[in-house]
């Protein structure tokens, strides 16, 4: 088990050497003046999805101009075209196939949704073409994204914090904290990330003491989801678990405390973006979730990113913003050492996921490793709503 540990000083302390966040970083063999390196972004701009794709596409596009402007990936301009797939599965897989062989680009990030990825990972797989998850959260995506299939996924990566990861801590922490005894679950069971966080939450609590007393599913285009809240309420617990995406956190956050039910709520990588925040209003204050990123931490790769996030869009970032812009770092960081040809795209496509797995750098998020399986090794850092839009952080729990 991980150890749970106050947030200190001490994490800006060990971070202080952290790089700028201006450019690629990495080291290259040749000069790439004159080439473009083509990337595409296949994002949730609307529908279900909108309430994190926009922030993805805004941090992956601050870190395209902070590098172009720098002189580029070892002179290389970096060109992003990002698609909406609204939310839709078959949407995703289409555009994936379009950027993959009619594009040409070189590598793909995305897409928002863990339920669209399972259409878009294994298609990118199956064509060798490095894609970046820089959201998608559920089980399955990294390293057998053609799960029942046993075979590892070689040109899969990702970015953001799995919720096996993020729920488990989150629970850990809570427990640690205030010993609750008795949850309910609220769990859209229509998607493939809230079910997943349903089934995370299913085999964790009774490890930490707590008896969830039901597990309540619904649809997420319901338009009243009140009589499942009522269900939760009347059984008095404790804790009200919430795997769910967009605005239905926030809905379920304020119907339950109109009912007068005071208990925590605790959620997974739903909850980490402001919008849902905001949505929640003084309903959500003290709800928690685990996070890939805190928009509080010192440390020179997270508070320069922050400030050019605000000077550039005049709002401060999130977790999303800051999982795209982390993308975008890591895959220049890969090109500019893995010696491009620029007329070989299949062998180009190879060189850079060889790369990719040895990537090692300062970023917002902190230090960023990929582990052996493609997956995200980071630091975890426990967050909760403040009741007006924004997080404070809870605790911090150092990568294993």
């Amino acid at each position: 088990m991980r150890r749970v540990r106050l947030v200190s000083l001490l994490v800006a302390a060990a971070i202080a050497g952290a790089c700028g966040s201006a450019g690629g970083g990495g080291t290259s063999a040749n000069s790439y003046a004159g080439k473009t390196i083509k990337l595409g972004a296949i994002l949730s701009i609307t529908q279900a999805g909108g309430v994190y794709g926009p922030q993805s596409r805004d941090g992956m596009q601050l870190a395209v101009d902070q590098i172009n402007k720098a002189g580029g990936v070892s002179g290389a301009q970096i060109s992003l075209t990002v698609k909406d797939d609204a939310s839709d599965k078959a949407q995703s897989a289409q555009l994936a196939q379009t950027m993959i062989q009619s594009d040409q680009d070189l590598a793909l990030l995305g897409p928002t949704l863990s339920n669209s990825a399972v259409a878009v990972h294994p298609l990118a797989e199956s064509l060798k073409t490095p894609i970046l998850a820089v959201s998608t959260t559920g089980i399955h995506i990294v390293p057998d994204c053609n799960f029942p299939q046993t075979t590892a996924c070689r040109y899969v990566f990702r970015d953001s914090l799995g919720e096996e990861t993020a729920i488990p801590d989150n629970i850990m922490s809570y427990t640690t904290d205030a010993h609750p005894t008795t949850g309910v679950l609220l769990v859209a069971q229509d998607d493939k990330f809230s079910s997943d966080g349903g089934k995370i939450v299913q085999a964790t609590v009774s490890k930490y003491g707590i008896n969830l007393l039901k597990t309540i599913p619904f649809n997420k285009a319901e338009a009243d989801l009140s009589p499942y809240v009522t269900q939760a309420v009347q059984l008095k617990p404790d804790v009200i678990f919430i795997t769910s995406l967009g605005g239905i956190p926030a809905k379920i956050m304020t119907e339950a405390r109109k009912q007068n039910w005071q208990g925590q709520f605790l959620g997974g990588n739903g909850f980490n973006t402001g919008t849902v925040s905001k949505q929640a209003g003084a309903a959500g204050q003290g709800a928690r979730s685990a996070s890939a990123w805190y928009i509080g931490n010192s440390f020179p790769s997270n508070a320069d990113f922050v400030s050019a996030y605000k000077a550039a869009y005049s709002k401060d970032p999130d977790q999303f913003a800051a999982q795209g812009y982390t993308a975008i770092k890591v895959i220049a960081d890969a090109a500019k050492r893995a010696n491009l040809t620029f007329s070989d795209l299949p062998g180009d496509r190879d060189k850079l996921r060889a790369a990719m797995e040895t990537v090692n750098i300062q970023t917002p998020l902190g230090p960023f490793q990929f582990t052996s399986t493609h997956d995200v090794k980071q630091t975890v850092w426990v967050i909760r709503m403040d009741g007006q839009g924004g997080f404070t952080l809870v605790h911090e729990i150092k990568a294993s």
